[in-house]
């Protein structure tokens, strides 16, 4: 396995993949008819964020078995859209990807690093050194669907 730069060619494959993945590991942390929502809003990946540089795919051979990026927000850098294929969950795969991700946020000039994490994930990113700062509701679109996160922070 080796992580790279997304590009706009592996749009479709993130989309699929995260989709698979938000599926799977959303079920037991989410309403039904909130994921029905939240899914096609949640696993879309920007144009934009494919093709930034700061986004990244794990792959090997020809799939793209996990992605994960950083962008500038209005609190530093960010974590953006971290995913796994269910196919290939628990092989350090989005550890390695996140290390990838804090390396060159700190390069590029970041001391701190923050995401929203659903709520399944906030014991992965607990075990990473983040810490809560909040909770928040994500717009999916539908006022009678919010989707629940956590924010958190780390130090780079």
């Amino acid at each position: 396995m080796f992580i790279r730069p997304s590009t706009l060619a592996d749009k479709a494959a993130i989309c699929d993949m995260a989709f698979a993945c938000y599926g799977t590991l959303l079920a037991d942390h989410y309403a039904p008819e909130v994921l029905k929502v939240a899914l096609p809003h949640i696993s879309h990946v920007p144009d934009g964020l494919v093709q930034c540089g700061t986004y990244f795919v794990a792959v090997e051979g020809d799939v793209i078995m996990g992605a994960c990026g950083w962008t500038d927000g209005p609190r530093g850098a960010e974590v953006r859209k971290l995913a796994v294929h269910p196919d290939h969950l628990r092989k350090g795969i989005a550890r390695q990807l996140l290390a990838h991700v804090h390396g060159a946020a700190h390069a590029a000039g970041h001391q701190r690093i923050s995401t929203a994490a659903s709520l399944n994930a906030v014991p992965f990113y607990r075990a990473l050194g983040y810490a809560d700062t909040g909770w928040i509701k994500i717009d999916t679109g539908h006022a009678d669907a919010p989707f629940d996160a956590v924010t958190m922070v780390r130090d780079l």
